[in-house]
């Protein structure tokens, strides 16, 4: 891929996520991925598999964008190939695909020497909505699965992590380093809002400070992935706290909770995105990496 449909690909995405953001009412603040996660995780009908990185939120706002019911993406030859036809003027959507390629050189000395290319493609793919002989599948809304059963889901997945997480009364849920442990109010602290019950706003709370604690030093140390002279560096880990909490509401079928908190990082986060175009693919990056480094951490 050229350099210039590269910066071309960042730049549209940008946009579309500045968007977003520069739609939020600070009065009235809800994340601006909380209404997207809610759709579930695009997936590919063909291998079952969610889409990774960056190419959720790419099609999350597609999705919204276009209105379209389902969460099923496919390239053209996929629906082809499984007997079902792209209808006539229906523009595709493009997500990214990142490989490693690694070629074997000689060195002087007659060693072996792997080089390590990275490599991006573009790829076009097809909502199920935009195709004929599929049945268009609405996409899973958290409410409609039953409570109990994704309260004991959540705990467990939790639990899993081994993460200590400390319930104290009051109303401030934050992650503390140095001591390295999870700070969230009792569950009776939290109160049902008007799009979600008062455990669905716990345990989506819960997912954000997960996703902070996945980053310390001794795990993912995320800190070291982000320059250290940035000036968004803060606002970088909330994003990604954001992100990933959303990615994990979406898999556990949980709403995400609009925190009061995250209300003022969406100006540092537009001025972010307009000066740095790749700054919503690193935080997605290191979003997907820490969703996956907890999923990792699951029998």
């Amino acid at each position: 891929m050229s350099v210039k449909n590269k910066d071309t690909f960042y730049q549209t995405i940008t946009d579309k996520i500045i968007t977003l953001l520069e739609k939020v009412n600070v009065e009235d603040y809800e994340p601006p991925f909380a209404s997207l996660a809610a759709q579930g995780l695009p997936i590919s009908p063909f291998t079952g598999k969610t889409y990774q990185g960056i190419n959720i939120p790419c099609l999350w706002m597609y999705q919204q964008e276009k209105g379209f019911v389902s969460n099923h993406w496919g390239t053209y030859k996929q629906w082809k190939d499984q007997g079902a036809n792209v209808r006539k003027g229906e523009k595709g959507s493009i997500i990214v695909f990142y490989k490693t390629l690694i070629l074997e050189n000689e060195t002087l000395d007659g060693e072996a020497q792997a080089q390590k290319i990275p490599m991006l493609k573009l790829y076009t793919v097809f909502n199920a909505s935009q195709v004929d002989g599929y049945e268009h599948r609405e996409s899973p809304h958290p409410n409609e699965t039953d409570l109990v059963e994704r309260e004991e889901l959540a705990d467990q997945f939790c639990a899993n992590t081994n993460a200590d997480i400390r319930h104290i009364s009051g109303s401030q849920a934050y992650y503390y380093p140095a001591g390295d442990y999870i700070h969230v109010p009792e569950t009776m602290d939290f109160i049902m809002t008007q799009d979600a019950t008062a455990t669905e706003n716990y345990y989506s709370t819960l997912f954000h400070e997960l996703v902070h604690w996945s980053g310390a030093p001794h795990r993912l140390d995320r800190d070291k992935a982000k320059d250290n002279s940035q000036k968004f560096k803060y606002a970088f880990e909330e994003l990604v706290a954001e992100l990933g909490a959303a990615f994990l509401c979406s898999q556990l079928g949980i709403s995400q909770y609009p925190r009061d908190d995250t209300a003022k990082y969406i100006k540092s986060w537009l001025q972010a995105l307009k000066n740095d175009n790749k700054f919503i693919f690193r935080a997605s990056a290191q979003a997907a990496k820490a969703v996956e480094y907890l999923n990792e951490l699951q029998p």
